[in-house]
């Protein structure tokens, strides 16, 4: 039987969890027909996954079924005169930009890596750094094909299976395999951004810039020192910047480099940072960041490319996941508008009592969302990031921390990012997530076996089955 059919090792982007799963890299839809039927017949679950970019364990699915799209790339057709683009739903978001930028056209609202593929996107609703004026992804989708359980294609769009629409954008994969995608782009005046910063000395002060900021650039991100404490805790800065009138759609600084300015191969780079990456290292990173803005003073320019402002840390830190012993969780939180600074300042502080410090956190603004996608992370206010290594031996203290934390966003009317933190259980996804009971009903009208699972639907659903086991210490 399956136990003894060939598995692979398939990971989160955190590698803080993983999975020994059959994975299928289907290249049609027919084959996709043809593993769905096959799965059905042997009584085994099927966990969607594009380019494996979600951080926790929501692609992972335990001795089953991972069903790779990521073969199913190509680009189905492209109107330069509409925008409208249709395209197989494993092509990432960096081959559109290639193939549309040059004509003059972006994606309205994108994510933070360019290596997502469109199933992904869709799958997580992904914003960007200019969610405040662009909203989210599903804003902009025209329709797309998507496969469900009972193995029938469905076209799903505001006109047509609406409910399907609302609930597979944001349902993280949950309801079946989205095989093809229309989305509108945005006419654009140019590729580049004015980029400009502001630092700040603490979270009031930071908050209160970035509210007279975030109306008038359509980019912006702050990067926090979550290290510091005391009267500096929450300084950093605001990165913002608009899209410049000059008409260049070239697309230049877009490779990845193989080596840092300092000359260090980004391949060798993971082997040095295992090493010494950790609190003490990190504080002389975040003086220099405060001091000398040596991490982001590419981008602070009067024009640079967006494929190196958007996605600095793509051509900063390529291998950025591997800078880690045992991988690192991210925990993103959005609170109102007015329980940021209290919360966002409760929650660096939690991090602090138990020792488990965000080497990497951001700030970003957002606005209420124009549609009611079922599973939407957003809502007005803002969202930190945090990025805290895992610790092996200290693993039951950690998830102890994280789910004091989600106390605390549920206290301010918050809610996690649940495809990124693998640390959440019913009663809290339930109180973040006012849609979820709708979301499974829906899940038990058109999948009432539950063919499609994963790790993370296990563990927040408490579902024990055999052979799929989920490893307790996440499930606490």
């Amino acid at each position: 039987m399956y136990n003894n059919e060939p598995k692979e090792r398939v990971y989160g982007w955190g590698r803080t969890t993983f999975s020994n799963s059959m994975v299928y890299r289907p290249s049609s839809i027919i084959q996709i027909h043809s593993i769905i039927e096959d799965a059905k017949k042997r009584k085994l679950k099927i966990t969607c996954r594009g380019s494996g970019r979600s951080y926790g364990d929501n692609t992972l699915n335990s001795n089953q079924i991972v069903l790779d799209i990521s073969e199913m790339n190509k680009i189905l057709s492209w109107d330069k005169e509409t925008g409208l683009i249709v395209a197989e739903s494993g092509a990432t978001i960096e081959k559109i930009i290639l193939k549309c930028v040059p004509d003059g056209w972006l994606f309205p609202s994108m994510p933070g890596t360019r290596f997502v593929s469109l199933a992904g996107a869709l799958g997580n609703n992904v914003h960007g750094k200019n969610e405040f004026h662009r909203g989210c992804i599903g804003e902009y989708v025209q329709s797309f094909d998507a496969i469900l359980a009972d193995n029938k294609l469905y076209t799903c769009s505001r006109d047509k299976n609406v409910e399907l629409f609302y609930s597979i954008i944001s349902g993280i994969g949950l309801l079946g395999v989205i095989v093809n995608v229309s989305i509108n782009l945005r006419k654009i005046p140019s590729y580049y951004v004015n980029g400009n910063v502001k630092k700040n000395k603490n979270f009031k002060e930071l908050i209160e810039e970035y509210e007279t900021i975030k109306g008038d650039f359509e980019y912006s991100i702050a990067w926090i020192d979550a290290i510091k404490s005391g009267k500096g805790l929450g300084r950093g800065e605001i990165n913002f910047g608009n899209l410049i009138n000059d008409n260049d759609y070239t697309i230049h600084d877009h490779e990845i480099p193989k080596r840092l300015s300092i000359g260090i191969s980004n391949d060798f780079l993971p082997l040095i940072t295992k090493r010494i990456l950790n609190v003490h290292t990190m504080k002389l990173v975040n003086w220099l960041q405060i001091n000398l803005g040596s991490m982001s003073s590419d981008v602070q320019k009067t024009k640079v490319s967006l494929s190196k402002y958007h996605y600095l840390m793509d051509m900063k830190f390529p291998k950025y996941n591997f800078f880690f012993k045992h991988g690192f969780f991210e925990y993103q939180a959005i609170l109102p508008i007015q329980f940021c600074m209290k919360g966002f300042e409760e929650l660096l502080k939690i991090t602090h009592k138990y020792g488990f410090y965000s080497l990497m956190s951001s700030l970003k603004a957002y606005r209420n969302q124009k549609e009611d996608f079922l599973l939407h992370f957003p809502l007005e206010g803002f969202s930190m990031t945090m990025d805290i290594p895992k610790e092996e031996n200290k693993i039951s203290q950690q998830v102890k921390m994280f789910f004091e934390m989600n106390e605390k966003v549920i206290e301010y009317g918050g809610r996690i990012n649940f495809g990124k933190t693998p640390i959440l259980n019913l009663e809290h996804f339930e109180n973040m997530y006012p849609n979820s009971k709708e979301f499974i009903n829906i899940k038990n009208k058109y999948d009432p076996d539950y063919l499609f699972e994963s790790n993370m639907f296990r563990r927040i659903m408490n579902i024990t089955r055999e052979g799929c086991e989920v490893p307790s210490i996440y499930s606490i």
